[in-house]
């Protein structure tokens, strides 16, 4: 055990009122000042804002780090984090004022782990102007300031039943480091935010996507706690700022290529998205075992227009002898420049006409209907056609479930055929549908 049972980094950037409010928030916790320590980033703020941190000195164990220019949040929590003296770190924006139980929820989570890895995710009220009053003048924020209109924006996305199972499956997506923990080990052991996405938003999803996977993906990992409570105050929020998390967007989907982080590309809610990542690892899973996916079905009239360049999604399709310029989507081998684990939501880093052709064998029999709509729509901005290879050795769509498969490949047809030319050639393994 270090010093300290928590340490609590805050990475602020100009804006000292709102970054007051926050340290008033942590200097009036349950938890005894003397059990957590409190790191101030200030990221190259034109105002340094050491005096504002210095107001709390007699009542925190806080420090306030400097940097000379502008780094970006990744940075300034990465900064934050290498001085921390606990084994748990909060994480802690300096926008938001912690509920003085903050602190002792996230600690009694990790205390009860025993030491092992895990991650806290707590509840953020978007509180508007009465909330934001009450926490000026140093009151709790009332029920009625915390309604249904002012909660946590994750709330909405997760009513359902099932999309807080899918929680297991997916929790990176929700999470936000207005208030969450981490143990240490685990941060460092993922190399902690990365300081390339220098824009607002996403990097600390990206971070726990990372720290989801180096563990294996258990469901146990991450914990959300309704009890963990923060407010977020209101404050200006530039629209330019806004459309940089779709840059970010790309950025991190080309540094992850794989189909659960492509999920994000649906045209669904953060709750759907969840849900489509907990049904695509399963189809992904499925496939392989039903042997379904494989090379071996491919007609000879699909396998001579390999020889051009050609994009294709199967198990097993890298080994084949593909055009120059090709590009496959195999899950059975490593992800490399060439090879990708996405199931082609996520075309926007092929250029426009890049591909003669995109073959996709099976896997696309268990994309959710929007989502073989968005496949065919972006894939024939990318290629020429778009050759659907379904393999007749396969189960019934019923069998499948949970997850979605098409066993009509006639029904597949007619819905495409609405605003597409879609042409079905039948073969000994397989059926072929083309659409241009």
């Amino acid at each position: 055990m270090g010093r300290f049972r928590l340490s609590v980094v805050v990475p602020a950037y100009n804006n000292a009122p709102l970054l007051d409010l926050t340290l008033g928030g942590l200097a009036r916790q349950t938890m005894p000042a003397a059990d957590f320590e409190v790191i101030v980033n200030d990221d190259g703020s034109p105002v340094p804002l050491a005096p504002a941190v210095d107001k709390y000195a007699d009542r925190l164990n806080v420090t306030c780090l400097r940097a000379e220019r502008n780094r970006g949040r990744s940075a300034g929590r990465n900064a934050g984090a290498a001085r921390a003296g606990a084994d748990v770190v909060v994480f802690v924006d300096a926008d938001t004022v912690a509920h003085p139980a903050l602190l002792e929820r996230h600690a009694a989570y990790h205390e009860a782990r025993g030491g092992r890895p895990g991650v806290l995710l707590g509840e953020r009220f978007d509180i508007d102007w009465a909330g934001a009053g009450a926490l000026l003048r140093g009151e709790p924020p009332t029920p009625a300031m915390l309604d249904s209109y002012r909660g946590d924006p994750r709330d909405g996305h997760t009513a359902h039943p099932q999309h807080r199972r899918d929680f297991a499956r997916a929790p990176w997506l929700l999470g936000f480091t207005h208030n969450a923990s981490v143990d240490k080990a685990t941060f460092d052991a993922v190399g902690g935010f990365d300081e390339a996405i220098v824009k607002w938003g996403l990097e600390d999803s990206e971070l726990f996507y990372r720290v989801f996977h180096h563990h294996g993906g258990p469901p146990d990992l991450f914990a959300r706690d309704p009890g963990a409570i923060a407010y977020h105050m209101p404050h200006y929020r530039p629209t330019g700022e806004l459309l940089g998390t779709l840059d970010n967007i790309r950025y991190i989907a080309r540094k992850h290529p794989r189909y659960d982080f492509e999920a994000m590309h649906s045209p669904a809610t953060l709750g759907q998205v969840m849900g489509r990542v907990r049904l695509y690892s399963d189809a992904v899973d499925a496939c392989r075992r039903a042997g379904l996916g494989r090379p071996g079905v491919l007609p000879a009239q699909v396998r001579a227009g390999l020889a051009d360049r050609t994009l294709i999604a199967g198990y097993g399709v890298s080994r084949l002898p593909l055009g120059p310029g090709s590009h496959t989507f195999d899950q059975d081998a490593p992800i490399d420049e060439t090879n990708w684990h996405r199931l082609g939501l996520m075309l926007r880093d092929f250029r426009t006409g890049q591909f003669t052709q995109f073959v996709h064998i099976d896997l696309w029999r268990c994309l959710m209907p929007d989502d073989l709509s968005l496949l065919v729509t972006k894939g024939l901005r990318k290629a020429d056609r778009i050759v659907l290879v379904a393999s007749h050795a396969a189960p019934d769509a019923a069998s499948m479930l949970p997850v979605p498969f098409v066993d009509d490949l006639d029904y597949a047809a007619r819905m495409l055929e609405a605003r597409f030319d879609v042409v079905t050639s039948v073969h000994e393994e397989s059926t072929v549908l083309t659409v241009r």
